[in-house]
């Protein structure tokens, strides 16, 4: 297997490695906290508008509040993406997790990519927090779903190629994140072509190590660890 894989690969593989040095010990539930946006204890959940119905004890509640969220798809900020992500997992709905996760991640990484970084500020403000949460998220849920989704590469392909698709056309990040300066606008198509390849990359990756992958995450326990993971389809119509 090539050994220079990109870093979202490898954590992929393994399954287990995160920021702060922790194990998943139980794959079922994402347990992280990402101040303030997430707390996995409740949980809390602090992302704007969707807050409480992701929050919500009612899995028909929670369900209404993901249609409601991809009718207003293209504005979503990366946080509530993440979170989304998120709470689809522990509910269940695992594979539909899987494509808000890699949404979530190429919105993250295109805000760190466009973001002024030498207008960004420090702790407090809005710019920088949202950059050290967007590491933090990519760091801490990709485990999980990369542990989970990694299972079956066939599967994971085409939705990383939609995600592609869909990242082509840059949104109005300013609207988005009022509060954080970007980069001129004239810097955007190139700095999100740069990421939008980097997906071709990874595509092309997975097609040509798919056995390799499979052997790694045998041989280190990932395979059996996220294997046997059940997973729901949401009810029709509620669905990206």
């Amino acid at each position: 297997m090539n050994r220079n894989l990109p870093a979202l690969l490898a954590i992929a593989v393994s399954g287990c490695a995160v920021a702060t040095g922790q194990t998943i010990n139980d794959p079922v539930r994402i347990e992280i906290y990402v101040t303030p946006y997430y707390n996995s204890k409740g949980p809390v959940i602090e992302v704007g508008r969707f807050s409480s119905g992701l929050a919500a004890k009612s899995e028909s509640e929670f369900v209404a509040t993901i249609s409601k969220m991809k009718e207003s798809w293209d504005p979503l900020n990366f946080p509530e993406t993440y979170v989304a992500a998120i709470r689809l997992y522990d509910l269940g709905f695992r594979k539909e997790s899987i494509y808000w996760f890699y949404s979530a991640q190429y919105r993250g990484r295109l805000f760190a990519t466009l973001i002024d970084h030498e207008k960004m500020g420090s702790v407090g403000n809005a710019g920088f927090e949202l950059f050290q949460a967007q590491n933090a998220f990519q760091q801490l849920v990709g485990p999980y779903i990369n542990g989970y989704a990694f299972g079956d590469i066939d599967q994971l392909i085409p939705i990383i190629e939609r995600v592609q698709r869909e990242g082509k056309v840059v949104p109005d990040l300013t609207k988005i994140y009022p509060r954080v300066t970007f980069k001129p606008k004239s810097e955007w198509d190139a700095g999100n072509k740069g990421l939008n390849e980097g997906l071709t990359k990874l595509v092309v990756t997975l097609k040509n190590e798919k056995a390799s992958i499979k052997q790694q995450r045998i041989e280190r326990g990932t395979e059996a660890k996220f294997s046997k993971l059940p997973s729901k389809e949401l009810p029709k119509g509620s669905g990206p």
